[in-house]
């Protein structure tokens, strides 16, 4: 029986990282079906909730959990190994079941890069535990660097203790490129989450609402009516929200501008923390600003979610929309996965390294250029054409799953044969 550890993704919270997550325990179950899972989260009291699964635990890796708990017991497993001595049954449950590990596995949709130097803390513990006792590590397809400051640069050494990094993009290998990362440790292949399954899903949250808002999207479709989903961006919205702009304004204003073209909007997320003012992981009070600024007859053409809502239940609303418009990345992903049109409104090179995959990088925008009539005569376009574009992303989509699915197969090679 195998036993795998997973660390830096959720099943609530992020969806993207909640898709990641579930789709890493899907496909290494489907060849390792009896397969027992640590998984270590940064909400563990909400994701232990949620998953019942007996074959999955969920255990805490929560900045203060780190350091006070699985880095002293791993530094002190480690020193014992160094001498000859392997425990792997001593310390606290979470800290053995680490130990006991085949492989941990790093799903951190981004890290070691320039910029976002508070996390390198986050970065280095969430794997150095595994090291010091021995278990290999996998970073699956992720964004890693630029490297280009001393401190980034340090911290990034320990990627060398790693048995199998991959990036996801040409740009993230280009910087393993950049600091001589062996070549052989390296394995590009596109972000997991392409290959998310309903099938895959840990947690039921927000299926009764995704019914609910299914129902009504049926009922404008079976009047001949067109529905755009519009996923907005806690992490945009607090960007543009340190620079003194108005996110939320911005897209109330594109969402009348799409209700007045004769559509009804779809208010969706891509993280979600019901009940929580906090924008971190929580694109939900973003959807209640937006919905706020909307009055009459615009309002009444908007759907908008308003609870938790799992990756399954997201992609059973994305892929009955016409077309999405976008800011976040998993937002895309689920998008191009089900075949659905997708306008992308972001703020980095990894949208553009994604929809060039698919031919549609004329549908990628900086939303730092306020252009809100450039993006509605795109988007006027993308709605033309949504049978050729769901035509050229289905062709392209064959293949990027292919090479997802190449790296569990060099995860098993490397590590879990």
């Amino acid at each position: 029986m195998k036993r795998i550890s997973i660390i830096a993704a959720t099943v609530s919270g992020n969806r993207g990282a909640e898709a990641m997550l579930e789709t890493a325990v899907g496909r290494l179950r489907d060849e390792h079906p009896d397969t027992q899972f640590a998984v270590f989260s940064y909400y563990p009291e909400r994701d232990g909730e949620l998953v019942t699964d007996p074959l999955v635990s969920v255990y805490s890796s929560t900045p203060a959990y780190l350091v006070l708990v699985l880095f002293p017991w791993s530094l002190v497993l480690g020193v014992l190994r160094l001498i000859g001595v392997r425990i792997t049954r001593m310390g606290p449950e979470s800290v053995r079941a680490l130990a006991g590990s085949d492989a941990l596995v790093d799903l951190a949709g981004v890290s070691f890069i320039d910029g976002r130097e508070k996390y390198l803390p986050f970065n280095i513990l969430t794997i150095l535990p595994a090291i010091l006792m021995g278990v290999p590590v996998a970073k699956l397809s992720q964004a890693l660097g630029p490297f280009k400051g001393r401190w980034v640069r340090l911290a990034a050494r320990i990627l060398w203790r790693c048995t199998m990094v991959v990036p996801r993009g040409e740009v993230t290998e280009q910087n393993l490129a950049d600091i001589a990362f062996p070549k052989d440790r390296i394995f590009p292949a596109p972000d997991i989450a392409f290959l998310f399954e309903p099938r895959d899903a840990l947690s039921d949250e927000g299926s009764i609402e995704a019914d609910e808002i299914l129902v009504r999207i049926s009922r404008v479709k079976d009047e001949g009516g067109t529905v755009i989903g519009v996923c907005p961006s806690a992490v945009l919205a607090a960007k543009a929200s340190a620079k003194g702009e108005d996110y939320a304004g911005f897209l109330s204003e594109m969402v009348g501008d799409i209700v007045r073209r004769g559509h009804t909007v779809l208010l969706f997320p891509n993280a979600t923390r019901a009940g929580s003012a906090e924008l971190r992981n929580n694109d939900l009070p973003v959807i209640e600003q937006i919905a706020s600024r909307l009055e009459g007859s615009v309002a009444d053409s908007v759907i908008a979610v308003g609870g938790d809502m799992n990756a399954a239940a997201l992609r059973r609303l994305v892929s009955v929309c016409t077309c999405v418009v976008v800011s976040g990345f998993h937002a895309m992903v689920g998008a191009l996965a089900t075949s659905v049109p997708v306008l992308v409104m972001g703020w980095s090179h990894k949208y553009l390294e994604v929809m060039r995959q698919f031919g549609q990088e004329r549908y990628v925008f900086d939303y730092s250029s306020g252009d809100s009539e450039a993006v509605l005569a795109r988007l006027d376009e993308l709605i033309a054409r949504r049978d050729e574009a769901s035509l050229e992303v289905s062709d392209a989509l064959g293949d990027v799953q292919s090479r997802c699915r190449e790296q569990f197969l060099e995860l098993d090679r490397r590590i879990l044969w």
